[in-house]
């Protein structure tokens, strides 16, 4: 009932006040909008939103090549080289023995060793078996990358679905404001007429003539005010909504039904536990683990791999034409200087400081749920306040209006009575919209985007 109602005050607001000093009509068709719509266009088109889901696949893919590092790997290594000279054999005369008195060789021979052109290409397959370890761990450091990524960008989300709501209630209270400005206006216009006449009869002084035209001016003053205002916003939600600047907007007043709220201590431990920020905390510990125990493999664990190979050569001397080669390679860094231990305490106080992290950003959710529980809680009492000042202006306007009639009041008093009623619905309008933006940032707080 109390949505409803704030759209029947927004509705009366904006149009049926009295319009004077009004904005110049644009050209271009206004483009009608809701609170709902413009939230699923900021995270649709936003920059930052864009960019954060970017960022996400970059991970995810990161993530991917890590994981490709499990499987064995096939290379192929091709040479084309030429030499200056080659290797000669010389077999003497008979030096291979005689046979029935005839030497062997029977003559001095030259043999020469392969050819100057030469040809080698290998095809290895290799499959890590300690590094298995180590690409583990680096697995680990990658998902919990992912998973920072993904809690960034519904953080950024929530973010910007919050501005959204913000600027548009600004938009609203704005457009409310203006219209009751234009009933100011419309109040010290009546009151500077009958200020003049009385001055011509010397029923007033010129002084107090004066006073009223200052107040005109004022009025006039404020109305710019608030379109220059006005105009910021829109360009402000029209950026956020990822829309051209120049589009024109109509605004929805209709606000949608708020849910309500979870008890206190029930919402601090949902938040607690599916905060973004939270989660992303809680991914950095997590990387800092994995990055702890990579070192600390890197540290004792030798690279051992298993390798099979296919060789062709050509003119290379005492070599088979086609060969295979299968074995075991094994790798170990004797002495480094003390690096990896030091990459490894380097590790250590990651970890220590995203553990301290992750217990700071969970103290602040909490406080920042407490605030925002307590903004709520003022705002309502302020709503209520609104509502009792909207009764009693309208009564009053109502009673000043029948007086008009009767003609026992003046046109600028009636004019200034209904100027106070509809600065007290703005204000009543504000209430509300003030309850709303508390109620969103509270959901905020738990790490929701609003609606």
């Amino acid at each position: 009932m109390r949505r409803k109602a704030l759209a029947l005050l927004v509705a009366a607001t904006l149009w049926t006040s009295p319009s004077v000093g009004g904005q110049k009509p644009n050209s271009a068709e206004p483009r009608r909008i809701s609170l709902h719509e413009a939230v699923e266009l900021a995270l649709k088109h936003n920059h930052d939103v864009r960019l954060a889901g970017f960022s996400v696949d970059e991970k995810q893919h990161a993530k991917e090549a890590e994981k490709s590092s499990y499987f064995p790997s096939i290379h192929n290594d091709s040479n084309f080289a030429r030499v200056t000279d080659t290797q000669l054999i010389e077999i003497k005369n008979g030096s291979l023995g005689t046979v029935s008195g005839t030497p062997i060789p029977a003559e001095n021979s030259i043999i020469n060793q392969g050819g100057r052109n030469l040809t080698t290409s290998g095809t290895q397959i290799t499959q890590p078996l300690t590094s298995l370890l180590k690409i583990r761990r680096a697995n680990d450091i990658a998902q919990a990358e992912v998973e920072v990524s993904r809690a960034k960008a519904q953080l950024t989300s929530n973010d910007v679905a919050l501005a959204v709501h913000e600027v548009y209630y600004a938009v609203l209270i704005a457009q409310a404001h203006r219209s009751a400005t234009e009933a100011k206006i419309q109040a010290a216009q009546d009151l500077e007429s009958e200020r003049i006449q009385q001055v011509k009869f010397g029923a007033s002084l010129e002084q107090e003539s004066i006073e009223s035209r200052a107040q005109l001016l004022q009025a006039k003053q404020e109305l710019l005010a608030t379109d220059f205002q006005l105009a910021d916003l829109k360009l402000k939600l029209n950026d956020l909504m990822g829309l051209p600047l120049t589009t024109v907007l109509d605004l929805d007043p209709v606000i949608s039904e708020s849910q309500e709220t979870c008890p206190l201590e029930e919402c601090v431990r949902t938040a607690t536990a599916s905060h973004p920020e939270i989660l992303e905390a809680r991914a950095e510990v997590e990387k800092a683990k994995a990055a702890v125990r990579l070192a600390k493999t890197d540290i004792w664990v030798p690279d051992v791999d298993a390798f099979g190979r296919y060789s062709y050569q050509n003119n290379v001397p005492f070599l088979a034409r086609n060969f295979g080669t299968f074995g075991i390679h094994l790798g170990y860094e004797l002495f480094d200087g003390g690096r990896k231990r030091e990459v490894k305490r380097e590790h250590e106080a990651q970890l220590a400081q995203a553990k301290e992290n992750l217990a700071r950003l969970t103290d602040e959710v909490e406080l920042a749920i407490h605030s925002a529980y307590n903004k709520l809680e003022r705002t309502q009492q302020m709503l209520k306040v609104s509502e009792e000042v909207v009764a009693l202006r309208s009564e009053s306007n109502r009673v000043v209006q029948q007086e008009l009639l009767r003609g026992a009041a003046l046109k600028s008093q009636a004019a200034m009575a209904t100027a106070q009623e509809y600065d007290a619905k703005t204000l009543l309008l504000q209430s509300q919209l003030d309850y709303s933006q508390a109620h969103d940032e509270f959901i905020h707080a738990m790490g929701v985007a609003p609606e």
